[in-house]
């Protein structure tokens, strides 16, 4: 959660591509079926070279509804003894499910209508399979001075966090984040909305329980002086989870006399106290960068290059 895309709804595609550690791609369906015998054989081969892949599918094939349902879902496997593809999605209560669909039922599932592509939900998302593998990225961790160079890139990146570059028209950096989220709870308010979509809150959740793991882990290392662990439980991580228990707690009551106001005061909470301890952080990771100028000395050009700029 380091950015936050700001077309309410539309998580799925940009935090895909977004992510430096995916290789994301795409092909149109009509050249999958113009060089394959069928969208099974594309996806198992896509499988065998370690490559998951997402597709639009329509699940009442294999559900059993009544109506059409078309939705996305991340295949991650398949077993041809029993013929059958490994997915995962959402169901209709929101959360996540791991699902096996037959072969026979896959093929007719991913036979999705061309007008189905650009409305709704999938409104100019492109026609196509997409597929993605998560990056080894071994050459960024070997140990010696390109390790130890993370450090800075670490400090750089959490001032940013703090400070983000001016916004962008389609999305907003760290901090800014909450600022965004409190637009959108404080809409679904004012609009009266039956539901409001919760992935925006439980990603910032995500991202507050990895940075306490990366805290522990900085002190542990010796690159803080001190432990900010427990603090950033307490005061950041402890709230968001009271922010989001509220919002879900919200969605179950569908949103009658929608809490935005009390929503958007914890998130403000959660902003002012995450930036206090990333404050002082920052201050002992430049601290700590100071104190051993000759083993960082190529991250100390570049800032004082960027400086100067």
């Amino acid at each position: 959660m380091d950015f936050y895309y700001q077309y309410y709804g539309d998580f799925n595609f940009y935090e895909m591509k977004a992510n430096p550690w995916l290789k994301f791609m795409s092909i149109p369906d009509e050249m999958v079926k113009s060089r394959w015998d069928s969208r099974l054989d594309f996806v198992r081969e896509c499988i065998e070279n370690d490559y998951y892949v997402y597709i639009m599918l329509d699940r009442s094939i294999y559900r059993g509804y009544k109506e059409p349902d078309y939705h996305n879902a991340l295949l991650w496997g398949y077993d041809d003894a029993a013929g059958k593809i490994h997915a995962a999605d959402n169901n209709t209560i929101g959360k996540f499910v791991f699902e096996e669909i037959c072969y026979g039922d896959f093929e007719k599932a991913a036979d999705i209508p061309i007008t189905e592509l650009g409305i709704g939900d999938h409104m100019g998302r492109p026609d196509g399979i997409y597929f993605f593998s998560v990056m080894a990225g071994r050459n960024k961790h070997v140990a010696g001075t390109n390790h130890m160079m993370q450090i800075g890139k670490l400090q750089h990146d959490l001032a940013q966090y703090l400070n983000p570059p001016q916004t962008l028209a389609d999305y907003v950096f760290g901090i800014d984040c909450y600022e965004e989220l409190k637009k959108y709870y404080l809409h679904v308010a004012e609009n009266r909305y039956g539901h409001c979509d919760r992935r925006g809150l439980c990603s910032l959740l995500d991202h507050k329980i990895l940075m306490t793991r990366r805290l522990e882990y900085l002190f542990r290392k010796g690159y803080l002086a001190h432990d900010y662990k427990n603090l950033y439980y307490e005061k950041v991580e402890k709230r968001c989870l009271a922010a989001r228990n509220l919002l879900m707690k919200e969605n179950v009551k569908e949103c009658k006399d929608f809490q935005g106001k009390k929503l958007c005061m914890l998130l403000d909470g959660v902003k002012e106290e995450e930036m206090g301890i990333l404050s002082k952080v920052n201050g002992e990771l430049k601290g700590y960068l100071d104190a051993h100028m000759d083993e960082y000395r190529e991250y100390h050009m570049e800032r004082d290059n960027d400086s100067y700029d």
